[in-house]
Protein backbone atom coordinates (compact mmCIF):
# COMPACT_ATOMS: atom_id res chain seq x y z
CA UNK A 1 0.00 0.00 0.00
CA UNK A 2 1.14 3.46 -1.02
CA UNK A 3 0.23 6.83 1.04
CA UNK A 4 0.28 9.42 -0.76
CA UNK A 5 -0.45 13.19 0.34
CA UNK A 6 -0.85 14.52 -3.02
CA UNK A 7 -3.88 14.80 -4.93
CA UNK A 8 -5.38 12.63 -6.86
CA UNK A 9 -8.51 12.42 -9.21
CA UNK A 10 -10.60 10.03 -9.07
CA UNK A 11 -13.22 9.08 -11.46
CA UNK A 12 -15.92 6.73 -11.04
CA UNK A 13 -19.39 5.82 -13.70
CA UNK A 14 -21.75 3.42 -14.64
CA UNK A 15 -23.55 2.79 -17.91
CA UNK A 16 -26.58 4.27 -18.43
CA UNK A 17 -29.44 1.10 -18.74
CA UNK A 18 -26.70 -1.15 -19.64
CA UNK A 19 -29.29 -3.87 -18.96
CA UNK A 20 -31.08 -3.39 -21.83
CA UNK A 21 -27.84 -3.98 -24.39
CA UNK A 22 -27.82 -6.60 -26.53
CA UNK A 23 -24.60 -8.63 -26.03
CA UNK A 24 -23.07 -7.37 -28.87
CA UNK A 25 -23.70 -3.97 -28.03
CA UNK A 26 -22.03 -5.08 -24.12
CA UNK A 27 -19.17 -6.45 -26.12
CA UNK A 28 -18.82 -3.05 -27.97
CA UNK A 29 -19.17 -1.16 -25.15
CA UNK A 30 -16.73 -3.64 -22.62
CA UNK A 31 -14.25 -2.52 -25.49
CA UNK A 32 -14.32 1.10 -26.12
CA UNK A 33 -14.39 1.46 -22.07
CA UNK A 34 -10.80 -0.83 -22.38
CA UNK A 35 -9.64 1.69 -25.34
CA UNK A 36 -10.40 4.89 -23.12
CA UNK A 37 -8.19 3.59 -20.38
CA UNK A 38 -5.58 3.05 -22.67
CA UNK A 39 -5.95 6.92 -23.37
CA UNK A 40 -6.08 7.72 -20.28
CA UNK A 41 -2.82 5.54 -19.02
CA UNK A 42 -0.58 7.25 -22.24
CA UNK A 43 -1.29 10.82 -19.71
CA UNK A 44 0.81 8.71 -16.75
CA UNK A 45 1.82 6.15 -16.37
CA UNK A 46 0.80 5.78 -12.91
CA UNK A 47 -2.68 5.92 -13.89
CA UNK A 48 -5.10 2.78 -12.96
CA UNK A 49 -8.19 1.14 -13.82
CA UNK A 50 -11.19 -1.18 -13.29
CA UNK A 51 -13.73 -2.76 -14.62
CA UNK A 52 -16.48 -3.83 -12.40
CA UNK A 53 -19.36 -5.88 -13.92
CA UNK A 54 -18.71 -4.43 -17.67
CA UNK A 55 -20.84 -1.68 -16.67
CA UNK A 56 -18.85 0.31 -13.70
CA UNK A 57 -15.51 1.90 -14.42
CA UNK A 58 -13.10 3.76 -12.40
CA UNK A 59 -9.89 5.41 -13.17
CA UNK A 60 -7.30 6.96 -10.71
CA UNK A 61 -6.07 9.97 -12.04
CA UNK A 62 -2.29 11.39 -11.11
CA UNK A 63 -2.04 14.04 -14.05
CA UNK A 64 -4.94 15.92 -12.19
CA UNK A 65 -4.85 18.70 -14.41
CA UNK A 66 -6.32 16.12 -16.80
CA UNK A 67 -9.52 14.58 -15.23
CA UNK A 68 -12.42 16.53 -16.86
CA UNK A 69 -10.72 15.98 -20.28
CA UNK A 70 -10.59 12.28 -19.19
CA UNK A 71 -13.97 12.35 -17.80
CA UNK A 72 -15.35 14.26 -20.96
CA UNK A 73 -13.45 11.54 -23.08
CA UNK A 74 -15.46 8.90 -20.82
CA UNK A 75 -18.84 10.33 -21.41
CA UNK A 76 -18.54 11.09 -25.40
CA UNK A 77 -16.45 7.99 -26.12
CA UNK A 78 -19.21 6.04 -24.72
CA UNK A 79 -22.26 8.31 -26.64
CA UNK A 80 -20.06 7.69 -29.36
CA UNK A 81 -21.30 4.40 -29.77
CA UNK A 82 -24.55 5.15 -30.81
CA UNK A 83 -28.41 6.19 -28.83
CA UNK A 84 -28.01 3.12 -26.92
CA UNK A 85 -24.93 4.49 -25.26
CA UNK A 86 -24.62 6.82 -21.99
CA UNK A 87 -22.90 6.64 -18.40
CA UNK A 88 -23.08 8.92 -15.26
CA UNK A 89 -19.70 10.06 -14.30
CA UNK A 90 -18.51 10.86 -10.54
CA UNK A 91 -14.89 12.45 -10.16
CA UNK A 92 -12.88 14.31 -7.81
CA UNK A 93 -9.87 15.71 -6.39
CA UNK A 94 -8.19 15.28 -3.02
CA UNK A 95 -5.50 14.53 -1.49
CA UNK A 96 -4.08 11.69 1.19
CA UNK A 97 -4.92 8.45 -1.34
CA UNK A 98 -4.10 5.16 0.02
CA UNK A 99 -3.35 3.25 -3.28
CA UNK A 100 -3.06 -0.06 -3.43
CA UNK A 101 -2.43 -2.21 -6.19
CA UNK A 102 -5.87 -2.84 -6.94
CA UNK A 103 -7.46 0.14 -7.96
CA UNK A 104 -11.03 -1.36 -5.87
CA UNK A 105 -9.11 -1.70 -2.76
CA UNK A 106 -7.50 1.39 -2.61
CA UNK A 107 -8.85 4.14 -0.41
CA UNK A 108 -8.91 7.95 0.62
CA UNK A 109 -11.02 10.87 0.19
CA UNK A 110 -11.17 11.26 -3.86
CA UNK A 111 -12.68 7.84 -3.59
CA UNK A 112 -15.05 8.56 -1.04
CA UNK A 113 -16.34 11.57 -2.33
CA UNK A 114 -16.42 10.49 -6.15
CA UNK A 115 -18.25 7.01 -5.04
CA UNK A 116 -20.73 9.14 -3.34
CA UNK A 117 -21.34 11.49 -5.92
CA UNK A 118 -22.07 8.88 -8.54
CA UNK A 119 -24.85 7.55 -6.03
CA UNK A 120 -26.32 11.15 -5.82
CA UNK A 121 -26.93 11.43 -9.19
CA UNK A 122 -30.24 11.53 -10.15
CA UNK A 123 -31.34 13.91 -13.21
CA UNK A 124 -28.17 14.87 -13.37
CA UNK A 125 -25.02 12.58 -15.21
CA UNK A 126 -21.83 14.72 -14.28
CA UNK A 127 -20.93 15.40 -10.79
CA UNK A 128 -17.80 17.11 -9.36
CA UNK A 129 -16.22 17.47 -5.92
CA UNK A 130 -13.09 17.96 -4.36
CA UNK A 131 -11.53 18.68 -0.67
CA UNK A 132 -11.49 22.42 -1.67
CA UNK A 133 -14.69 23.75 -0.89
CA UNK A 134 -14.15 26.58 -3.08
CA UNK A 135 -13.22 24.71 -6.27
CA UNK A 136 -16.26 22.33 -6.09
CA UNK A 137 -18.00 25.57 -5.05
CA UNK A 138 -16.33 27.73 -8.88
CA UNK A 139 -17.07 24.55 -11.18
CA UNK A 140 -20.47 23.25 -9.69
CA UNK A 141 -23.11 25.54 -12.12
CA UNK A 142 -20.14 25.33 -15.33
CA UNK A 143 -20.25 21.19 -14.49
CA UNK A 144 -24.29 21.63 -14.73
CA UNK A 145 -24.05 23.56 -18.35
CA UNK A 146 -21.39 21.15 -19.61
CA UNK A 147 -23.52 18.25 -18.30
CA UNK A 148 -26.63 19.45 -20.17
CA UNK A 149 -23.95 20.17 -23.13
CA UNK A 150 -22.66 16.63 -23.10
CA UNK A 151 -26.57 14.95 -22.89
CA UNK A 152 -27.91 16.39 -25.36
CA UNK A 153 -24.42 15.40 -28.30
CA UNK A 154 -25.40 13.43 -30.89
CA UNK A 155 -23.56 10.08 -31.83
CA UNK A 156 -22.09 11.67 -34.75
CA UNK A 157 -20.76 15.13 -33.04
CA UNK A 158 -19.41 12.69 -29.84
CA UNK A 159 -17.44 10.75 -32.76
CA UNK A 160 -16.19 14.35 -34.49
CA UNK A 161 -15.02 15.71 -30.48
CA UNK A 162 -12.82 12.50 -29.57
CA UNK A 163 -10.13 13.05 -31.61
CA UNK A 164 -9.74 16.81 -29.78
CA UNK A 165 -9.84 15.55 -26.84
CA UNK A 166 -7.25 13.06 -26.96
CA UNK A 167 -4.06 15.58 -26.46
CA UNK A 168 -3.92 18.92 -24.82
CA UNK A 169 -1.99 20.11 -28.00
CA UNK A 170 -5.66 19.64 -29.59
CA UNK A 171 -5.88 19.15 -33.59
CA UNK A 172 -6.00 21.59 -36.57
CA UNK A 173 -9.49 21.26 -38.88
CA UNK A 174 -7.67 20.05 -41.26
CA UNK A 175 -5.78 17.22 -39.26
CA UNK A 176 -9.10 16.63 -37.76
CA UNK A 177 -10.80 16.73 -41.42
CA UNK A 178 -8.15 14.03 -42.32
CA UNK A 179 -8.77 12.10 -39.56
CA UNK A 180 -12.21 11.37 -39.78
CA UNK A 181 -12.23 11.55 -43.69
CA UNK A 182 -14.18 14.39 -44.38
CA UNK A 183 -14.45 17.73 -45.60
CA UNK A 184 -13.06 20.44 -43.80
CA UNK A 185 -15.68 22.75 -43.53
CA UNK A 186 -17.89 19.68 -42.53
CA UNK A 187 -15.42 18.83 -39.96
CA UNK A 188 -16.00 22.69 -38.56
CA UNK A 189 -19.58 22.78 -38.68
CA UNK A 190 -19.65 19.42 -36.70
CA UNK A 191 -17.69 20.82 -33.75
CA UNK A 192 -19.28 24.42 -33.60
CA UNK A 193 -22.29 22.17 -33.21
CA UNK A 194 -20.90 20.58 -31.09
CA UNK A 195 -20.45 23.49 -28.70
CA UNK A 196 -16.49 22.45 -28.73
CA UNK A 197 -15.22 25.80 -28.34
CA UNK A 198 -16.96 26.36 -24.98
CA UNK A 199 -15.91 22.62 -24.02
CA UNK A 200 -12.40 23.63 -24.39
CA UNK A 201 -12.09 26.86 -22.65
CA UNK A 202 -13.60 25.42 -19.84
CA UNK A 203 -11.16 22.39 -19.99
CA UNK A 204 -8.59 24.62 -20.25
CA UNK A 205 -9.78 26.91 -17.31
CA UNK A 206 -10.27 23.75 -15.26
CA UNK A 207 -6.59 22.70 -15.83
CA UNK A 208 -5.49 26.41 -15.06
CA UNK A 209 -7.22 26.30 -11.29
CA UNK A 210 -6.54 22.52 -10.78
CA UNK A 211 -2.84 23.20 -11.63
CA UNK A 212 -2.63 26.42 -9.09
CA UNK A 213 -3.74 24.21 -6.06
CA UNK A 214 -1.35 24.49 -3.46
CA UNK A 215 -1.29 21.59 -0.93
CA UNK A 216 1.57 21.31 1.88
Amino acid sequence: MESTYKPIAVIVGDVVDSTKLTSAQFEQLLERIKIIQTWISEGHSANAHSIERGDEFQSVVHDIENALRYTIIYRIGIKALGKAFDSRISFAIAANADLRESVSESMGPAFVLSGRGLSSLKNDQLLFSSDRITLTEYFDLLFKYLDKQLTELTARQCEVMLPMLRTNQGLSISELAEQLDVATATASKSLKASGWPLINELNHRFMEKVAGLKYV
